[in-house]
C-alpha cells in the first residue's frame, strides 16, 4: 500500500515537472521582413541564444538542454531560415543570416550583454556574430563547429554549375544525412531513431541551399571573437575531428577546449548531462 502511494506521488511529481517545463519553454512564431519564423523561448535570467546546425531544427538539437538551462537563462532558440517552419532567405549568405539573427533579437527586445551557443554550422554563425558584436556577446560556446571554410575562388564555379554541384551535394548527403552517414555524427547508434532520422532528412533541403550559397560567397572579415570562449567537442566526431577543434580553439585568444567522451558531432544530445556539467558553469561565469 505504501509503495503504491509512493509511486503515485512520484508520478504526480514527474507530471508536475513536465507541465512546469512545458510552460517554461514554448514554441513561438514571429514575422521577420515578411517571412514567418519559429523560435523557442522561455526561462528567466540573462539571455542565452542557441543556434542549431544542419542536422535538424532547434527543437531537435536543444530540447535535451532546455530543462537544465531554463532556470538560469532566458532562452531564445530559433529555427534558422530554411529549417523547420522558418521561411528561407532569398539569398542565404553568412552575412544575411547574421543580419536575420540581429533582426530577431531586436524584435524580441533582447539587449546585451547576452550569451551565445551554437553547434556545427550554427557555431560558425555564432563565431561571426560574436566577432561583429564585441561587448554585445559576453560569453560564447562553440560545439563541434566554428572553423571557417573559405572556398578558393577557382572552386566556387563548381558549386554554381548544376552537374558538379549535384555530385558534390549527393556525396555530402550520402556521407552525413543517410542512416549510414549518421553513424559518423552520432556515436551511439541507438540514438539514431526513425524520428531523429526523419528530422535530419527534413533539414537537408534548407542546409543544402545554405551550403551552396556560403560556399560561393565571402565570409565576413571579422572572424575572431574577443569574449571568453569555450569550445566543446565530441571525442568520436568523424565529421569534424577533435584535432580540428583544438586548432580552432587555438585561433581564439584565451579559448578553452573540452572533450566529451562517448559522443560525436552532437554532444549536447548524446551526453547531455556531461555537456551541461561543462557548459553551465562557464555560461554562469
Amino acid at each position: 500500500m505504501v509503495s503504491s502511494v509512493c509511486r503515485a506521488l512520484h508520478n504526480c511529481a514527474n507530471l508536475k515537472r513536465a507541465c512546469d517545463f512545458s510552460m517554461t519553454v514554448s514554441q513561438q512564431t514571429i514575422i521577420i521582413e515578411g517571412r514567418k519564423a519559429k523560435y523557442w523561448s522561455g526561462g528567466s535570467g540573462k539571455p542565452l541564444v542557441l543556434i542549431h546546425g544542419g542536422l535538424g531544427d532547434a527543437r531537435q538539437q536543444w530540447q535535451p538542454c532546455f530543462e537544465a538551462l531554463a532556470p538560469h537563462f532566458q532562452i531564445i532558440a530559433p529555427d534558422l531560415p530554411g529549417f523547420g517552419v522558418s521561411a528561407p532567405l532569398s539569398m542565404p549568405s553568412y552575412q544575411n543570416y547574421l543580419n536575420w539573427l540581429q533582426l530577431l533579437l531586436d524584435m524580441l527586445n533582447i539587449g546585451g550583454p547576452l550569451l551565445l551557443m551554437g553547434n556545427s554550422f550554427g557555431a560558425v554563425l555564432c563565431r561571426f556574430f560574436a566577432a561583429e558584436n564585441t561587448g554585445y556577446v559576453s560569453r560564447l560556446v562553440l560545439i563541434d563547429g566554428g572553423a571557417i571554410v573559405d572556398t578558393p575562388g577557382c572552386l566556387r564555379p563548381l558549386y554554381r554549375l548544376p552537374i558538379s554541384s549535384n555530385i558534390i551535394f549527393s556525396i555530402m548527403h550520402q556521407r552525413t544525412y543517410s542512416f549510414n552517414g549518421l553513424k559518423h555524427v552520432i556515436y551511439d547508434e541507438k540514438q539514431i531513431t526513425p524520428e531523429f532520422t526523419a528530422n535530419v532528412q527534413a533539414a537537408w533541403p534548407g542546409y543544402g541551399a545554405v551550403i551552396q550559397q556560403v560556399a560561393t560567397s565571402n565570409p565576413p572579415t571579422l572572424r575572431t571573437p574577443t569574449c571568453p570562449t569555450l569550445v566543446i567537442w565530441g571525442e568520436h566526431d568523424q565529421l569534424i575531428s577533435p584535432e580540428a577543434g583544438r586548432r580552432m580553439a587555438a585561433e581564439i585568444n584565451g579559448a578553452k577546449f573540452k572533450l566529451i567522451p562517448n559522443a560525436a558531432h552532437l554532444p549536447q544530445i548524446e551526453q547531455s548531462a556531461e555537456f551541461q556539467n561543462i557548459a553551465l558553469p562557464f555560461l554562469r561565469g
